[in-house]
């Protein structure tokens, strides 16, 4: 991100050269030094660094930050906690995160996995020989560079003996993120060396399926899931399951040590690794391959070696797992991996033309029945709510058919879809050219293509006691996202309410700081509709809005609801009831409100950027058609438009043909249908595949 108008240009030194993130604490910025050196600079909120206590905390991060400097975290290079404004400076590290990666281009192989737990675990090493304790690894803080992962983010880290007790909440730091957080976090408070183990496995759950143990739609459900229930480990690898079974053990007694995980990790045996895949020399990190985009699965149970006898885990009180036998590229060893992929995410792939919109309707007639048994699917959770009614309704009229679907997000959808466990994948954008590359290998002498099911209108929500109802145009909404507009009767909000009494309460915004389709069709829109007021590119996370809170895509709505003041951004329905929608002025005669018929207009202004069998969209963010509701999500479900499994297309095409056939199936819960054109469109290119 840019650096914005109020940002300094330079710290102790170090040039300024835009944003990587704000949060609690601070603003995170990209840094250049004299000698050209590239750092990263956190530079501590004014209201904070007055408060002594806090300096006194920060002072003491910075102190435990230089002890850490392994291989795999980002190391200190400067650092002024006396300043004005307290700022630390880290080595910059380039790469995306895991949270990025996963989100990009989904799941990673098994093998990588354990190549990332070996990275992982030195790292929490050298975090616990220093006597801290992170407390808030998770996908977002762990960056992927060439030469292996790097953990990041100490600003909530603490002294393993618990000598620290001076609680950070009181300085409005979250300790912690909920999905991530061990169960003795929750009932006690006590945070020591195993709960870092604990998210350890939790993140290695997210890296190899795209999903965490222990998700939910808001904090108390998570808690509760960690506290009491099993994780859900759907998709993950049975290779690592016990690895990964044994870090997750409710009492922190029963989870391997630190030094148990690296005596385990070391045990694995050297395999020859699969074909295409580069093997560097022993202790060497090896630069990104250029010509694989994707790694050949994990070969599956009847081809993988035979298990291992469980080794003696030192450190352990009790070990009771079975011995881990992994189908890794390369004999890992205690102090180091043998390699390591760089893996990036690529842009979208070309253009073309087309309009979807008029025609006749589609119609409601009873569906044509496939054979007996399961649809098998996967992808986008944003969708889940619409597919579990078009399964409910299908199975209703096709008795002896059935549909499973795992919503474990888009990415993870094109790999199934890909190694063959789901029949079609859905998403919630186009794809990636990475994930078009990955879903190819399923289409033997075609290409995947996106047949559109369904639109998911982007509510704007507010909490403002005393308004049930609101309009705000894209300029303003940009303003307040850039923290720039911070009161609720201010002249530019007032302008397109007229008439209406506006209280004189400060502004919370509420950020989503987790990778999500939802922020980038949010961000689409203020990039397309206000390129000049918004001043970036569409992206898919937000840095968080000084003085309001960061908190996962799921956790929105609940944010909202507590917090006077507070404005965010959400799937339409579910968890947004109860809060004001927003209704947006776009030039139509009237501001449009998100709804189900509204998001269906929209969809009518969209091109057809695809070719052929696919009808890819391109919304027009700036429609201005009387009530087209612009801020959208488009699900489709991905196919191959020839080179398709006969029977998996036997079971596929009659249920999706009901889809489009019943699109208002899915009305009630927030989803809009297809215009009539682009539904026929879908219909004919369905029945052409092969």
């Amino acid at each position: 991100m840019t650096l914005r108008d109020g940002d300094p240009r330079k710290i102790g030194g170090y040039l300024l050269e835009g944003r990587l993130g704000a949060g609690g604490m601070g603003v995170v910025y990209r840094a250049r030094s004299l000698s050209g050196r590239q750092v990263a600079v956190k530079v501590i909120r004014p209201e904070l660094a007055e408060d002594p206590s806090f300096r006194q905390r920060f002072r003491r991060e910075v102190t435990a930050a230089r002890q850490v400097s392994g291989a795999f975290t980002a190391p200190v290079v400067d650092a002024d906690t006396d300043a004005e404004e307290p700022w630390l400076a880290t080595l910059f590290v380039s790469g995306p995160s895991l949270a990025e990666r996963v989100h990009g281009r989904g799941p990673l192989p098994a093998a990588e996995v354990w190549l990332l737990a070996a990275g992982l675990v030195e790292a929490l090493r050298d975090i616990h020989r220093v006597g801290l304790v992170h407390r808030d690894l998770k996908p977002g803080n762990v960056l992927l560079a060439q030469d292996g992962p790097r953990v990041i983010d100490f600003g909530i880290a603490r002294a393993a003996d618990g000598s620290d007790t001076t609680a950070l909440t009181g300085t409005g730091v979250v300790v912690g993120t909920p999905p991530f957080m061990a169960p003795e976090q929750f009932r006690r408070g006590e945070v020591g060396p195993a709960a870092d183990v604990f998210a350890l496995g939790s993140v290695l759950v997210h890296a190899a399926t795209g999903h965490g143990p222990f998700d939910g739609d808001h904090a108390h459900a998570v808690g509760y899931r960690v506290v009491h229930e099993d994780p859900d480990l759907t998709g993950l690898p049975p290779e690592l399951a016990p690895l990964v079974e044994s870090c997750l053990a409710k009492d922190p007694e029963d989870r391997p040590t630190v030094p148990g995980l690296l005596t385990l990790l070391a045990a694995s045996p050297p395999v020859v690794p699969p074909a295409g895949v580069p093997l560097a020399p022993a202790g060497v990190f090896g630069p990104p391959p250029t010509a694989v985009a994707d790694p050949p699965p994990v070969p599956d149970e009847e081809g993988a070696p035979e298990p291992a006898p469980e080794p003696e885990v030192p450190g352990r009180r009790r070990w009771t797992r079975p011995a881990v036998a992994l189908a890794v590229l390369v004999a890992l060893g205690a102090g180091g991996i043998a390699a390591w992929q760089g893996l990036r995410d690529q842009d979208k792939g070309g253009r073309g033309s087309g309009v979807a919109s008029g025609g006749a309707s589609p119609g409601a007639s009873a569906p044509a029945c496939g054979p007996a048994g399961a649809v098998n699917a996967a992808g986008a959770s944003s969708f889940k709510a619409a597919m579990d009614r078009w399964a409910a309704r299908y199975q209703d009229a096709c008795p002896g058919t059935g549909t499973n679907y795992s919503p474990t997000g888009s990415g993870a959808g094109i790999q199934q879809f890909r190694d063959g466990s789901a029949d079609f994948a859905v998403v919630d954008r186009t794809l990636t050219a990475a994930q078009a590359e990955s879903a190819a290998a399923r289409c033997h002498g075609g290409k995947p293509v996106h047949l559109p099911l369904a639109v998911l209108p982007v509510a704007v929500v507010v909490n403002l006691p005393g308004v049930d109802s609101l309009t705000l145009d894209a300029a303003t909404l940009a303003r307040i996202f850039h923290g720039q507009v911070t009161r609720w009767n201010h002249a530019e909000i007032a302008a397109v309410n007229p008439g209406r009494l506006l209280p004189d309460t400060a502004i919370q915004v509420v950020t989503p700081t987790d990778e999500s389709s939802t922020t980038l069709a949010f961000t689409e829109y203020l990039s397309k509709a206000v390129p000049t007021g918004w001043g970036s590119t569409p992206q898919s996370s937000l840095a968080v809005v000084d003085g309001g809170p960061g908190v996962s895509s799921a956790l929105v709505a609940q944010a909202v609801k507590q917090r006077a003041g507070a404005v965010s951004f959400t799937r339409f329905g579910g968890e947004a009831a109860g809060l004001t929608t927003v209704r947006l002025a776009t030039g139509a005669p009237e501001p449009v409100e998100a709804g189900a018929e509204s998001a269906t207009k929209a969809v009518a202004t969209a091109r057809i950027t695809g070719t052929g069998a696919d009808l890819a969209l391109e919304p027009d963010f700036t429609t201005k058609a009387a009530g087209a509701y612009p801020i959208t999500q488009i699900g489709y479900a991905v196919l191959c438009d020839r080179g398709n499994d006969a029977a998996a297309l036997a079971r596929t095409r009659p249920f999706l043909g009901s889809v489009v056939a019943e699109g208002d199936g899915a009305t009630q819960t927030g989803y809009g249908k297809l215009p009539p054109a682009l539904a026929q469109k879908v219909r004919r290119n369905l029945a052409a595949l092969g």
